[in-house]
């Protein structure tokens, strides 16, 4: 029997470590899910023109899929109420267990 990630690992990691956040799903009603925030995430990208690969850094959140009407995308935005910080989702990294690494990128008011 397969084991369950989702029940047996994502759901109680979130309940000891997650905190509320506010989805906005473009185009759609706003609703409050369970993540685990991390302030840094270090990616290391090549320089286009030959010289020294650069280290940049994005908040992420780890999410259970789960908890989404829908899939989240790229364009849609979170709350972080930890932090009390608005954040546009970059990218979307499915963990292949039920959960996804959703990338961000703060956003300027």
């Amino acid at each position: 029997m397969p084991l369950d990630w989702d029940l047996n690992l994502l759901a109680p990691l979130q309940a000891v470590f997650g905190e509320p956040v506010n989805y906005r799903p473009a185009g759609g009603a706003a609703y409050d899910i369970t993540g685990i925030f991390d302030r840094a995430y270090t990616e290391a990208v090549e320089s286009i023109d030959g010289g020294p690969t650069i280290n940049t850094t994005h908040p992420v959140l780890g999410v259970r899929d789960a908890v989404f009407i829908t899939p989240p995308k790229a364009g849609d935005r979170l709350f972080i109420y930890k932090v009390q910080t608005l954040f546009v989702i970059n990218n979307v990294q499915p963990d292949s267990h039920g959960g996804s690494i959703l990338i961000l990128n703060r956003v300027d008011s």
